[in-house]
């Protein structure tokens, strides 16, 4: 019976992540994740979203005592198929790399990978959770691009992850390149974060995964663009 139990809940489970619910805005309550209807800007199909409450009290403390974390997100736009598995149009990922720097008494933030990768100094806690949750307006594809009169959605997964041993090199010489003694943070910088880490078994990855109301591109409002 338990085993059978177990099935249903996951069955339920499964139903319910391909619902959607028909009250906008939609909300993951964990994370506080907002996304709005989807509206037309200029003709392009966007979404405005928002992450409410993207920190715990203890992932606060942790950051502020240097350990890093990579909040990364993940938005798409998928197109309803009857008895058949949605198709995915657009997939866009962001990643943002965030690490408080002692020696300046700020956060840095790496956006992207490599050589299109961008840093960005961020004065507070407070200032680093506005910049990197408070709402944002994004552009998908343009409208003229799908099907006039198909049923769309737009899906938003934000992560928020604490840093993997893995992670400690690429980050290792990230910010000894940016510090006043580099020898010394190269030396001493995995084993405090690793001291860390230890602490922190448990804590996990937090992440909501929410999807828009159904759209039909030639139904959509149209929404003023933003200001510069």
């Amino acid at each position: 019976m338990r085993f059978l139990h177990s099935r249903g809940a996951l069955l339920w489970a499964a139903l319910a992540a391909l619902s959607f619910g028909a009250a906008p805005p939609a909300i993951a309550d964990d994370l506080g994740l907002i996304v709005d209807p989807v509206e037309s800007v200029k003709g392009e199909v966007s979404v405005s979203y928002r992450v409410e409450t993207p920190f715990t009290p203890r992932l606060e403390e942790t950051l502020l005592q240097g350990m890093p974390a990579t909040i990364a997100y993940e938005v798409g736009v998928w197109k309803r198929r009857a008895f058949w598995f949605d198709k995915s149009i657009v997939a866009m990922k962001r990643e943002h790399k965030v690490a408080f720097v002692p020696w300046a008494k700020s956060f840095r933030v790496r956006t992207g990978v490599g050589v299109n990768s961008s840093s960005k100094s961020v004065a507070s806690l407070d200032s680093l959770k506005a910049w990197l949750f408070e709402e944002r307006r994004l552009a998908l594809v343009p409208a003229a691009a799908l099907d006039s009169t198909g049923s769309y959605y737009v899906s938003v997964r934000v992560t928020i992850r604490p840093v993997t041993e893995e992670d400690l090199g690429e980050l290792e010489d990230w910010l000894s390149g940016e510090s006043p003694d580099p020898a010394q943070t190269t030396r001493g910088l995995p084993r405090t974060l690793l001291g860390i880490a230890a602490g922190l078994s448990g804590l996990g990855d937090r992440t909501a995964l929410v999807k828009s109301a159904r759209f039909v591109p030639a139904r959509l409002a149209k929404a003023p663009a933003l200001l510069p």
